[in-house]
């Protein structure tokens, strides 16, 4: 009988590992950020902010949708045979924000590695002030589907 609840205990580890192991994999890795946290990653310190904005929107589920979709091609802003290009997306936590610049929604994204970011990544907006490429930031246009103002933080950009 002992036997037979040490192989049950195993095999019940062994799905609980399993079902761990796939819910880290599945992790999400982004978030709406709430409109209150905007003056926050609106002063960046190590790369240049997020243009003045005259107010802020919540982006929905189909604009985040879409920013996903269209995120790979954000590599296309580094000039060819650059280092400064992302990789692999999945590597950075991202938060995105609602602005309203000259009339037309925007998002901007704060993306940091994992090691940069605290348990409320999802709750409060993460500035890094160091210079790194584990982090960086992007406008993107949901009307025109485009990108720009992507920058690392290296400070450089920084007044």
């Amino acid at each position: 009988m002992k036997t037979r609840l040490r192989r049950g205990g195993t095999a019940l580890a062994v799905l609980f590992c399993a079902a761990t192991l796939a819910g880290c994999a599945d992790r999400v890795r982004s978030t709406v950020m709430d409109r209150d946290q905007t003056d926050m990653v609106a002063e960046q310190c190590a790369r240049a902010n997020p243009p003045r904005y005259e107010s802020t929107w919540q982006p929905g589920p189909q604009d985040v949708k879409q920013l996903e979709q269209d995120l790979p091609s954000l590599n296309e802003l580094a000039p060819a045979g650059s280092e400064s290009r992302i990789g692999d997306l999945h590597a950075y936590d991202r938060q995105y924000f609602g602005l309203v610049v000259h009339g037309r929604r925007l998002i901007y994204i704060n993306a940091f590695q994992d090691a940069m970011a605290n348990k409320d990544w999802k709750y409060y907006a993460i500035v890094v002030c160091e210079n790194s490429t584990a982090a960086w930031g992007a406008l993107y246009d949901p009307a025109s589907r485009s990108f720009s103002g992507f920058a690392f933080n290296s400070g450089a950009d920084k007044p």
